[in-house]
């Protein structure tokens, strides 16, 4: 029986971190906190031509944002 897919809110700040930017929040479905953590790094090194070694996760949580959570997140649930 294959585990079913989970909503996982996973926070990455990469370089950007240095210039004073927020990290970008990504959520995501996998199966394991750790698969949701590796694909959010890998989207991040994706869109933000980010170096692996420079990425760091800040949060990782299952479940979407609260809606009042006060901050930008990317819907990245169908990748």
């Amino acid at each position: 029986m294959q585990a079913e897919l989970k909503t996982f809110t996973v926070t990455v700040s990469g370089s950007e971190r240095e210039d004073g930017e927020a990290p970008y929040t990504w959520v995501v479905n996998a199966k394991t906190p750790w698969q949701a953590m590796n694909k959010a790094k890998d989207i991040h090194h994706t869109d933000a031509q980010e170096e692996y070694e420079e990425m760091q996760v800040e949060e990782i949580f299952e479940g979407l944002p609260s809606e009042n959570c006060g901050y930008h997140w990317n819907d990245c649930r169908d990748r």
